[in-house]
């Protein structure tokens, strides 16, 4: 048991933050979404190619193919697991209101990121997304 113990107290966890790998750059990529509709039980599918810039002091924005992925902006933080997302485009009230017509990078997102690809995802009851992006 001691040694057990000992063991586990040498494990490095994964949200040291100095060896969290902060996304930086341009980014080009397929943005997926899937929605269940509660009344029909389908599945419908949306992608788009998309491009992500992103920098420390500057924040995020989204761009590309903005047909059905909101063309956006903000500030972003990393934890080494999740990434949160604060879109400056959306309006102050957005919480008390409709969805908006598009879907828009902000919340907080599970994420992996090698220092040359990213993949951002978030799930709920009937919504996926998916981001599988590159650097350029």
């Amino acid at each position: 048991m001691l040694l057990l113990l000992a063991t586990a107290g040498c494990i490095k966890n994964s949200n040291d933050p100095s060896n969290i790998i902060i996304p930086v750059g341009n980014f080009a990529g397929q943005f997926t979404r899937i929605h269940l509709s509660r009344a029909t039980g389908k599945l419908d599918t949306i992608k788009a190619n998309i491009t992500l810039n992103m920098a420390v002091a500057t924040g995020y924005a989204v761009g590309g193919d903005t047909t059905h992925h909101a063309a956006s902006y903000g500030g972003y933080v990393v934890d080494g697991q999740n990434i949160a997302f604060s879109d400056l485009t959306l309006p102050a009230n957005s919480t008390s209101t409709a969805p908006p017509a598009k879907t828009h990078l902000n919340g907080v997102y599970q994420y992996t990121y090698t220092g040359t690809s990213m993949q951002i995802s978030a799930s709920n009851d009937t919504l996926g997304v998916l981001y599988v992006l590159a650097l350029k």
